[in-house]
């Protein structure tokens, strides 16, 4: 196969581009840019996340069984930015009403209750039940509007 080419057609799969809140340990916030969503089911309403092997929201997850999933407006690519640089007090956010942080601007959130991993490969897949959603305004942002690729 050539590698180039399978990155290439990699790439083409549409991706969103979100924000995921979870609680550390300590009670603080902790907020990860993500982009590999996908629903999997509606009776229950089930949906997967790919988390980096090693990264500090797995951890969270795994110890809290929970997360929420913020989908980011159109427009609001600084935001991602911004938590991609760790610069959490430049992201206005609010809390689910069981406590996980999500946008106040986003397009619209979901917090989700772990069921289950897949820890093949070097992100691991969790499987999650929908348990909360909250609508949001504009239109969700495509990780391409950004210019970023996160895939092949």
């Amino acid at each position: 196969m050539d590698k180039k080419v399978k990155k290439k057609v990699l790439q083409q799969v549409p991706y969103g581009a979100y924000i995921v809140g979870t609680r550390m340990e300590d009670g603080e916030d902790h907020l990860m840019f993500g982009t590999w969503l996908m629903q999997t089911s509606f009776k229950p309403t089930l949906v997967a996340f790919a988390f980096k092997d090693d990264s500090r929201t797995l951890a969270n997850v795994r110890r809290s069984k929970a997360f929420a999933v913020s989908f980011l407006p159109e427009g609001m690519g600084e935001l991602a930015e911004h938590v991609l640089d760790g610069s959490f007090e430049k992201v206005k956010a609010e809390r689910t009403p069981s406590g996980l942080p999500v946008l106040s601007d986003g397009a619209g959130w979901i917090e989700c209750r772990m069921l289950d991993t897949l820890d093949p490969g070097d992100h691991r897949i969790v499987l999650a039940e929908v348990v909360d959603a909250g609508p949001g305004k504009g239109k969700p942002l495509l990780l391409d509007a950004l210019g970023w690729h996160y895939a092949g």
